[in-house]
């Protein structure tokens, strides 16, 4: 096992973009929940939408804000709640940031074609698996 983790570790580093951008990878993510989902625009339906952590949206959140990246609009229903919205500068650094963070994927892919295609699967399949044992242990938490 230890030679299987070793050898991911040297996936996953072959993996991390080379140049540096304006926004990290999870702010990258939380802008393309709000793209591809813009109606799970509530800091509540990003975190479950994405996984991450409360506190790690409300400090990307926050970091977008200063960013010019993301507006944000008060709920008239409830005066604690408000939405999100991508702003223009939002969806040029979207842009910009996933084309360096997709970069290493496209390369790689290029090198190894089926393997890395298989890979992928494999991966999704493995994430699926993840996903059960949240969903059972969260279960397991309300019981």
């Amino acid at each position: 096992m230890m030679h299987y983790q070793q050898q991911m570790q040297k996936i996953m580093r072959s993996l991390m973009p080379v140049r540096k951008s304006v926004l990290t990878a999870s702010e990258c993510e939380l802008l393309a929940h709000l793209y591809l989902k813009p109606e799970e625009n509530t800091p509540i339906l990003l975190s479950q939408g994405s996984g991450m952590k409360k506190e790690a949206v409300s400090r990307c959140l926050k970091s977008l804000y200063e960013k010019n990246c993301i507006r944000k609009q008060r709920q008239s229903s409830d005066e604690r709640s408000y939405q999100l919205f991508m702003t223009e500068t939002g969806l040029a650094e979207l842009k910009r940031g996933y084309e360096r963070i997709l970069q290493p994927f496209y390369d790689l892919w290029r090198a190894s074609k089926e393997d890395f295609e298989a890979f992928l699967y494999y991966a999704d399949r493995l994430a699926a698996h993840i996903e059960k044992g949240k969903e059972r242990n969260h279960d397991h938490e309300i019981l």
